[in-house]
Parts: C-alpha cells; structure tokens; sequence
C-alpha cells in the first residue's frame, strides 16, 4: 500500500495525496514470509471453501503461460520493488518522510510534507500511518494570513489476498480523522472508504503495472463543513534500471461526487535510486491534465522523498 492511503487535500485549495507510492524491504529480508516466499498461487485442497474460490478468481486474471525464466525474473523483480519501497501490495515496514511543492490555481501555492509509517505483521497485514503537516501561500491577497499546520491524520489498514511473483491483490481500508490544525488545513470530517492495490508482471517490459483504487466518504465530524465524496484510481508502469535505480510513471484519475462528479486528472514520472542498505530517496515531478482548479489537483508539482524499509516481524 503506494498502499493506498490518502492524505487529506487542503480543502479550499485543492493540495493532492502525495501519492507514492508503494512499499519494502532488503533482499534477504523480502525472501521472508513478507514477499514472493509466501505464495497463495497453488490451491490447496484442505484449505476451506472461501480461500479455494478466491485463490481460483484470481489465477484466472494473473498473468498466464509463464516461461521458468519468466516467472523467476517476476521473483526477482518482486523483490527489487519491496526493497524499493514501489510495490503497493508488497507487506514490508517503512519510514518515509516527504516534501513536495504545488502550484495551484489564482497564484496560490503550497508545501506538503508528510511523515510515513507501515507496520507489517503476520505476514500478510500491514496498518499505514500518515501526518502531514500543509502550507498555503497566497501572494494575490497581501497581508492575508497563509494557513500552515498539521492536517488530517490519515490510516490504512491493509491485507494482501492473493500473492504469487507475477501478480498480487491487497485489499484495505482507509479512514481520516479531523486533526487539522486550522479549517483550511483538513476536510473537517471523519472519513471511511475502501482501497484496493494490484501488482501484474509484463513479461515484455520488466516491469509491473500496478492499479490503485480508493473510495472516501464523509461519516460524521463539523456539520458547517462540505461533505466528501470522491473516487480516486491510479494506473502505475514500475520499471527497474540495474539493481539500484527504478522509475515510475504515474496516472491518477479522480472524481469528486460533492461536485456534480467533476473529474481531475494528473500524471507524475518518478525517479529514483536505492542508496545504501533498504534506504532510497526519489524525485517525483508533475502536470495537472484538466480539473487544476478541484481539490487533489494542481498546476503542476515536484516531490522528494527519502524511505528507509525494514522487515516484517
């Protein structure tokens, strides 16, 4: 879980999720039971009932007809994206801390620094902090107070339902909380939602195309606040350069209900290098494509991020 796990977008102001995206761990560490070690791709024939007919859906949408060296290049692949921290659905710790800076609309910009953590355990579970701390800037409206402070707590808990090396399925949810120091920092609401991470081999590029999908709703907090409503869907190409450097190419799509389902859409290209160990640092910059004046939109943005992964316990 890029997980999953949404941060809370400046409301008036329209600051997006730093989405990153995914998640791991040192070679020898993801040989553990965290990653390809503990496939679920073979049906077993004492497990019960619920477990067969899922372990069968989704072998038929895994990739199919898998050469040896295929499958065992999707192995080592698989491991690259844990210890890289780029594998949504991989179930690895991590501390991340990131900056990015947006540029919005009417001459408005902002800073977005969040702190990370994933807690992986019992080898297929993983619960996500993340607390970002927000920073508007409006240089149109001189003498205006900018607005900065701690925004929305944000957690995703997380369970991985299917994992082979050529593809995996995490399933999750997600919920925010009103800790926003001021209004304008948070949505003002608690909210809920489902999140779903998938991760597929293509064999002819060595790479993953990983899909994210994440619902919030509002279900309580200020009554004086808009309600939420939103859909959020992001397509990912992960590529490997060597054994330490990855890029990612990334889509998100976003829909907002509160606002007659008006859609966003931004693309982001990431780089990044594996520095020592399980830490690496990337540099992710950005466009808006249409919807720059939505919440979770901007102009254009770049990122910086540094992650150190650890093995799960």
């Amino acid at each position: 879980m890029v997980l999953l796990g949404h941060h809370p977008s400046i409301a008036e102001t329209g600051i997006s999720d730093p989405v990153s995206e995914t998640e791991t761990v040192e070679e020898q560490s993801v040989e553990s039971e965290d990653e390809p070690g503990s496939e679920q791709g073979p049906v077993d024939p004492n497990a019960p009932d619920g477990t067969k007919r899922r372990t069968r859906l989704f072998k038929r949408i895994a990739p199919k007809n898998l050469t040896p060296q295929e499958e065992e290049e999707a192995e080592r692949l698989r491991k690259l994206a844990a210890r890289y921290g780029t594998d949504p659905t991989a179930i690895v710790g991590r501390l991340q801390l990131s900056s990015q800076y947006l540029d919005l609309p009417q001459s408005t910009h902002a800073t977005a620094t969040v702190a990370r953590v994933d807690l992986p355990f019992r080898g297929n579970y993983l619960l996500r902090f993340d607390l970002p701390f927000l920073k508007t800037v409006d240089p149109s409206r001189p003498g205006a107070t900018n607005l900065h402070g701690m925004s929305d707590l944000a957690i995703t808990a997380g369970w991985r339902a299917y994992n082979t090396p050529e593809y995996a399925v995490l399933i999750g949810a997600v919920t925010t909380m009103p800790t926003a120091a001021e209004p304008g920092l948070g949505f003002g609401k608690y909210t809920v939602g489902p999140a779903l991470a998938t991760a597929r081999f293509l064999p002819r590029w060595d790479s993953f195309l990983i899909g994210l999908v994440q619902y919030q709703t509002s279900v309580g907090g200020d009554p004086s606040r808009q309600n939420v409503s939103f859909l959020n869907t992001t397509a990912q190409l992960n590529s490997f350069w060597g054994r330490h450097w990855w890029t990612i190419l990334n889509a998100v799509l976003q829909v907002n209900f509160e606002q007659n389902a008006k859609s966003s859409m931004t693309v982001e290209f990431e780089g990044g290098r594996n520095l020592v160990g399980t830490l690496g640092a990337y540099v992710r910059p950005g466009v808006g494509i249409w919807g720059r004046d939505l919440p979770g939109a901007y102009i254009w943005n770049i990122e910086m991020g540094v992650r150190y992964m650890f093995k799960t316990f």
